[in-house]
């Protein structure tokens, strides 16, 4: 096997590997969904049986918590499917794909699936954030707690 035998290979392999990923973190981030609302429900729970209104605040930390947590593997998702757009492009593109076959050497940074590519930058904290699967559910999230604390409030005035 020459050299660029082994680069198709481990070209083929890599874009398999992202693919595993991406599906792993759409589920990580699944469960994070799950979790926090678990945790969120039981705390409000917690706060009715217990009458304990000063716990209510404590929905805000695990909101913004798993918010940030989710934000951030939503980042490294992106990453990774920034990668494969990388590769389907060089993929699809004919002249670069006859170069790449005629000169029998693929391009730096697509063999390996961790490698850098120059063009792709990680996504900023602040539009993961933003990211509307994440800001929809969380500001729900956020603007439930904001009513169950202000009709705690109200019932022990």
């Amino acid at each position: 096997m020459d050299r660029f035998e082994f680069q198709l290979a481990m070209l083929q392999k890599g874009a398999e590997e992202l693919e595993k990923k991406i599906a792993n973190f759409t589920t990580i981030m699944m469960q994070l969904k799950t979790a926090a609302i678990t945790i969120w429900v039981g705390l409000i729970g917690w706060v009715f049986t217990s009458k304990i209104d000063a716990l209510v605040p404590l929905g805000y930390v695990i909101i913004f918590g798993f918010w940030f947590l989710e934000a951030t593997y939503w980042k490294v998702q992106l990453y990774y499917i920034q990668r494969v757009h990388a590769i389907t492009q060089f993929l699809n593109n004919e002249s670069a794909l006859d170069e790449s076959f005629n000169n029998r050497s693929i391009p730096e940074g697509l063999v390996h699936p961790l490698g850098l590519l120059k063009t792709i930058k990680m996504p900023s904290l602040w539009r993961a954030l933003c990211a509307p699967s994440f800001f929809i559910f969380y500001t729900f999230l956020f603007v439930v707690n904001s009513i169950v604390w202000l009709i705690t409030i109200k019932t022990a005035l």
